[in-house]
């Protein structure tokens, strides 16, 4: 009975001073691409940077239908800026490891409206052209030290070149490969 409480009093020592002895996932591997899905960062491709006291990340993408078929808009782009500012980051061991951060982006889209026609046909519209700014709060999680799964919460003003400005609360999420 006693071997058996020494080994598992060792045990529990080594794995609560795994993290001790381990390095920071978020020093280590302190770049990430993957895709981004959010009002603010952008839809599409992503890259994030850290640096040893902020984090700098840029997603976008862009589409194209010629034929506007199921009344989908003709083309559409967007590109999104954040600057990412550390909170609380915890590695616990090289399976796991998070980070609470403040968020704070530009964003801005672009795309071009498809209009019923009539019969099953659709049209080109309006351009619409947005621009936006916000900030909020976000937590990713990284396993196995390179797979980071991220949600953010996010206030985002957008103004429309015609004169529209909404302010509203959005969710986002990434995937990103840590290297």
């Amino acid at each position: 009975m006693h071997t058996k409480r020494v080994i598992l009093s060792g045990c529990l020592l080594v794995a609560l001073l795994l993290p001790v002895l381990g390095d920071d996932v978020f020093s280590s591997y302190d770049q990430a691409l993957g895709v981004q899905a959010g009002r603010l960062a952008g839809i599409g491709a992503s890259y994030q940077k850290w640096y040893p006291t902020f984090g700098v990340q840029v997603a976008g993408g862009a589409f194209f239908h010629p034929n506007m078929e199921e009344g989908r808009d003709r083309y559409a782009y967007n590109i999104g800026s954040e600057v990412q500012l550390p909170l609380i980051s915890h590695t616990i061991n090289s399976f796991l490891a998070g980070r609470v951060y403040l968020v704070a982006g530009l964003h801005h889209r672009s795309y071009q409206k498809a209009k019923d026609g009539g019969g099953g046909t659709y049209e080109p519209d309006e351009v619409v052209v947005q621009f936006g700014a916000g900030a909020g709060l976000a937590v990713e999680t990284v396993l196995f030290e390179h797979f980071a799964l991220t949600t953010e919460f996010v206030y985002v003003g957008l103004y429309t070149v015609e004169g529209s400005l909404d302010l509203d609360m959005y969710p986002q999420v990434a995937i990103r490969y840590r290297y």
